[in-house]
């Protein structure tokens, strides 16, 4: 379906949620189909790259090749949306040696916990990324190919990703433990929250531990800032380069009623619609860039909720369209927003030969962040602003709007919701203290 055409390619949210799901089974390391956590680090020379298998940064005794580097790179801007150019992929490459470095230091931790990965769940995982973009595994491993991306590093990946919850999990799920008044607490909590504004953010977090990195951290956090506002996706950004406990789940900080959040950030908060982002903000830990995911009025179902359906016209326009097809195209697209019925812009499309696909009902939050932001306050029956694409300018006309009822969750919603934070924050103190005593020799 064409509806999908400026939708995610959701690799890096699917991540997060492989590592729980695959979190309580373990493989005994005595099967041929398994291997050890630890991926292979060494690669062939090719024969148009000679530098390639070249060290680039030793890791404990292991080590990540300029290669690795290369891409992983690549696999980050063909699922961030930025453009790969030589310059961004240059500054790509140096953002990526963080998640690689880190990525080497959870699987040397798996490995001493004698925890293993089959390639059969690697695999799996894989499937689930492909089947949630609507592919089959082979069609997304082709496309890897056609786009010149290694699917090898997102396997690294996904191995370092399962690894390191299953080890979190199997050394700290006896201690892991939610109380009822724990549970009750969080429900009056949410209950208390129905009668004030609400706010669902993100984050991407950079830190200053020292006044000497000011400087440094500053341009960091206005190149990510930079790349997020020429279409870069505020999730996948968030994954590979923040440095909060929240990276793990591409950002997400979860529901902030007002004067529940950090004074620094809030005032900006409250401008934002639901898919913008601030500017990098100061605060006393470092910069923070926020994301409003959504939002809710009081006693209101979350917009983001809202299930909607939508047409759009896909118009063939591309940069050496000559002057007559541009008028022709200026004529259509002026003719297509005086529209005011779902039906009868499919007519005209098929008057024009353009194509035109009726989406199925979905969740507003599902949809991309520029789509967001376009249908938040877009009446139905009106044709928007068209959107431009390196081949299309695309007419979108949202078809139905239903605003569902607002539940409150469950205890086993709360529950769940509970052990993950507590999950989250014991691997992100775990991660510290291996990391600050890790042997990292960076040779780039």
């Amino acid at each position: 379906m064409h509806y999908k055409i400026l939708t995610v390619f959701s690799i890096f949210s699917a991540l997060t949620l492989i590592g729980e799901s695959q979190a309580e089974k373990r493989k005994a390391p005595d099967s041929q189909t398994q291997e050890t956590t630890q991926p292979p680090s060494k690669k062939q020379k090719g024969p148009t790259d000679q530098d390639g298998a070249r060290i680039a940064i030793i890791v404990n005794k292991d080590v990540i090749t300029f290669q690795d580097i290369q891409d992983r790179a690549r696999l980050v801007l063909m699922t961030s949306g930025v453009e790969n150019t030589p310059e961004m992929l240059k500054t790509v490459e140096n953002q990526v040696k963080k998640s690689l470095i880190d990525e080497k230091i959870q699987l040397q931790a798996a490995k001493l916990q004698k925890v293993f990965i089959s390639d059969a769940e690697v695999e799996h995982a894989l499937k689930n990324i492909a089947k949630e973009n609507n592919m089959t595994l082979e069609e997304m491993t082709q496309m890897f190919k056609d786009k010149g991306v290694n699917i090898q590093t997102l396997k690294d990946r996904l191995r370092a990703q399962i690894s390191w919850a299953r080890t979190i999990r199997e050394a700290f799920g006896g201690v892991v433990q939610i109380s009822d008044a724990e549970i009750q607490n969080k429900l009056k909590q949410l209950e208390d929250n129905e009668n004030k504004e609400q706010f669902e953010l993100m984050e991407i977090s950079l830190s200053v531990d020292s006044p000497a990195k000011q400087s440094a951290i500053a341009q960091e956090a206005a190149k990510l800032h930079q790349q997020l506002q020429h279409g870069a996706h505020f999730h996948v950004m968030a994954q590979q380069f923040s440095e909060s406990t929240t990276s793990a789940s591409g950002g997400y900080m979860g529901w902030f009623a007002g004067g529940q959040m950090d004074p620094a950030l809030e005032p900006h908060v409250v401008k934002l619609k639901p898919g913008e982002f601030t500017s990098p903000i100061r605060t006393s830990m470092g910069y923070k860039i926020i994301l409003l995911k959504d939002m809710k009025k009081p006693n209101q179902a979350p917009i983001g909720q809202t299930q909607i359906t939508y047409k759009q016209v896909l118009i063939p326009y591309h940069d050496n369209i000559t002057e007559e097809d541009y008028q022709l195209v200026e004529t259509r697209v002026a003719e297509m927003k005086e529209i005011k019925d779902h039906k009868k812009l499919e007519e005209k499309a098929q008057e024009y030969e353009y194509q035109c696909e009726t989406s199925p009902q979905m969740p507003m939050k599902s949809l991309p962040a520029p789509l967001q932001k376009l249908f938040h306050q877009a009446p139905v029956g009106q044709c928007l602003q068209p959107i431009r694409t390196p081949e299309h300018l695309i007419v979108t006309m949202v078809c139905s709007k239903t605003a569902p009822t607002f539940k409150l969750p469950t205890t086993d919603d709360i529950r769940n919701m509970l052990e993950q934070e507590k999950f989250g924050k014991i691997a992100a103190r775990e991660f510290n203290k291996i990391h600050s005593i890790a042997f990292i020799e960076d040779k780039t």
